[in-house]
């Protein structure tokens, strides 16, 4: 049987996106599926690297000009180099993932009339509470004409972030499918609760997973429970300005920040609590993560953060920038060990049920197929 082609386009290779890429390139049926992946090179993590060396099934094609930043000449080049590419695979399948590959893969695939383009946004930047009407417009006007014009279905990862694009204007509801991010079910030990209690945050330090939020409300949580340990797993931007307030502020003993980690499933596996502040979300990683590992969440109430934690079930949600709800949420946790560990059971009970990689590579599978 001839194998279907399938061309995937990245240029954000770090985070939720390149987890979900990489879990794609690794679980699709070889078999049924040749898979060929155009990407960009400035923001490779060291996970996305070893994949590359890992996967000798699947066919790499690196483009230095494609970046995150808006450049009239690079991108220009970009997509006449995808061009190149695809017309060199002549691809069945061309799925494009995240905002930047989003534009110059469906481009490039419009050019060459492939038929079956698929979009996975991973969040939209319209999502963000804190951008300009200006540029919320502008994006907006763009992700229209893109979903309208080039895109077979636009594959959104949870119910909330296709609303958003309903909502928006984007598309229509029959151009969209929802497939939720899923993961490989870990190792499953005794869940026991720390003495002095950890809790957890995997996520960039950047403007999207608002971490200084993060950081005032262990703050506020520590001048009451002053053996609280907590794990902010993750660089970026705000990395080094964060890493001189703890110092500063006498927190060092409470509050450590490791930066990057390859496999943050090693700090997972002894976490109490999960803690997300996210401004916007599609619906992250990190939260499924926690749930496989038992870890209740309390996570701010935006778009995926609220698909993923029930209230009172799973975990708890606060308001976008109510630091003291948050501490307050937080605290009913810390304070109650049986609560923790029946919404401990409860985390990676909705887990099992929903996320796992089989439901998510089943549901790409009939996708693909279908085209």
């Amino acid at each position: 049987m001839k194998k279907i082609k399938i061309a995937y386009i990245c240029e954000a290779l770090g985070g939720g996106v390149r987890k979900h890429l990489v879990d794609l390139l690794s679980y699709v049926d070889k078999s049924k599926y040749e898979v060929h992946v155009i990407h960009g090179v400035n923001r490779m993590d060291s996970v996305f690297i070893n994949a590359k060396e890992r996967l000798d099934d699947v066919k790499f094609y690196p483009i230095n000009e494609m970046e995150r930043e808006i450049s009239l000449k690079r991108d220009f080049v970009s997509i006449k180099k995808t061009i190149k590419i695809l017309n060199t695979i002549k691809p069945d399948i061309v799925h494009c993932h995240s905002s930047k590959a989003g534009v110059l893969g469906r481009i490039a695939a419009k050019y060459l009339g492939i038929k079956n383009v698929y979009y996975t946004p991973h969040g939209y930047i319209i999502q963000n509470p804190k951008i300009s009407n200006k540029k919320r417009q502008v994006f907006g006007f763009i992700e229209r004409v893109l979903a309208r014009k080039f895109t077979t279905k636009v594959i959104h990862v949870s119910k909330g972030e296709e609303a958003e694009a309903i909502r928006n204007n984007i598309l229509n509801k029959e151009k969209s499918v929802v497939i939720y991010n899923g993961m490989k079910v870990p190792d499953q030990k005794i869940k026991e609760i720390n003495e002095d209690l950890n809790i957890i945050t995997i996520a960039r330090m950047d403007d999207q997973k608002n971490p200084w939020d993060a950081i005032k409300i262990i703050e506020d949580l520590i001048k009451e429970y002053p053996k609280i340990k907590y794990t902010y797993v993750g660089d970026g931007k705000y990395y080094e300005e964060i890493a001189e307030y703890v110092k500063n502020n006498g927190l060092e003993n409470n509050i450590k920040l490791p930066g990057f980690l390859g496999t943050p499933y090693d700090v997972l596996k002894n976490a109490d609590l999960f803690l997300l502040t996210s401004l916007y979300e599609g619906l992250p990683y990190a939260l499924i993560e926690a749930m496989a590992f038992k870890v209740p969440v309390l996570a701010s109430n935006v778009t995926g953060n609220n698909e993923l934690v029930i209230n009172d079930y799973n975990g708890f949600l606060y308001n976008l920038d109510n630091i003291e709800e948050g501490k307050s949420k937080l605290e009913l946790l810390v304070s109650d060990e049986d609560k923790l560990m029946n919404m401990s059971k409860n985390a990676n009970q909705y887990f099992l049920d929903n996320f796992t990689i089989e439901k998510m590579i089943q549901t790409y599978d009939k996708l693909y197929s279908e085209a």
